[in-house]
C-alpha cells in the first residue's frame, strides 16, 4: 500500500478494490481479460486487494472496459448526469400541450400563480428565455421546477377528481 492515506481521487484503496472487483464479476470478467497492455491480471488483483491506488486514467481505462462508472469504482459515489436541456424541453413541451385547451387559451386562470399549471407555464417561459441569453444551466434548473410543479398539480387534480 502506498505512505499517503489521502488520494484525491480515491476515497479508500480496499473500498476501491472491492468495487472494482464487485464490477468485474458483475460484467462477467475474469482479471485476464480485464488486463491489458500496461495492466497485468497481477495488478488488477493487487488493486482489487487494496494493495495499489490506480491512477485516474487506469480507472478511467478499466471503468470503459466494464461499462461502469469511474466516479462510482473510486469513491463509491455514482455520477448523476442530468437530463439534456433539450429532453427536459420536450418533457415540458409535452406535458403542457396535455393540459386542457381552455387551461392553455387562459391567461390567468383563476389561482393566478397559486395554480401549479400557470406557475409551470410561467417557469417554463422564463426558462426559454435564459436558454435563449445562453444561461443553459439556470434554463435546465427552471424546466425541471416546471416539470416537478407540472407532476404535482397532475396528482392533485387525480386526488381531487379520485
Amino acid at each position: 500500500m502506498t505512505d499517503s492515506p489521502y488520494h484525491s481521487h480515491v476515497d479508500d484503496p480496499a473500498a476501491v478494490g472491492r468495487r472494482l472487483k464487485e464490477a468485474r464479476l458483475a460484467a462477467g470478467f475474469s482479471q485476464r481479460q480485464l488486463s491489458f497492455p500496461g495492466c497485468s491480471a497481477a495488478y488488477i488483483s493487487r488493486l482489487e486487494a487494496g494493495d495499489r491506488v490506480p491512477s485516474l486514467q487506469l480507472l478511467r481505462k478499466l471503468a470503459a472496459k466494464l461499462d461502469a462508472d469511474e466516479s462510482y469504482l473510486a469513491t463509491g459515489i455514482e455520477r448523476i448526469e442530468p437530463d439534456p436541456p433539450a429532453v427536459v424541453a420536450a418533457e415540458v413541451e409535452r406535458r403542457l400541450a396535455g393540459l386542457p385547451a381552455e387551461r392553455r387559451a387562459r391567461e390567468r386562470p383563476p389561482g393566478g400563480l397559486d395554480d401549479p399549471d400557470e406557475r409551470a407555464r410561467v417557469l417554463w417561459q422564463h426558462s426559454r428565455g435564459l436558454a435563449r441569453a445562453g444561461d443553459q444551466r439556470e434554463a435546465a434548473r427552471l424546466a425541471r421546477d416546471a416539470l416537478a410543479l407540472l407532476d404535482f398539480a397532475a396528482d392533485r387534480r387525480a386526488a381531487r377528481d379520485g
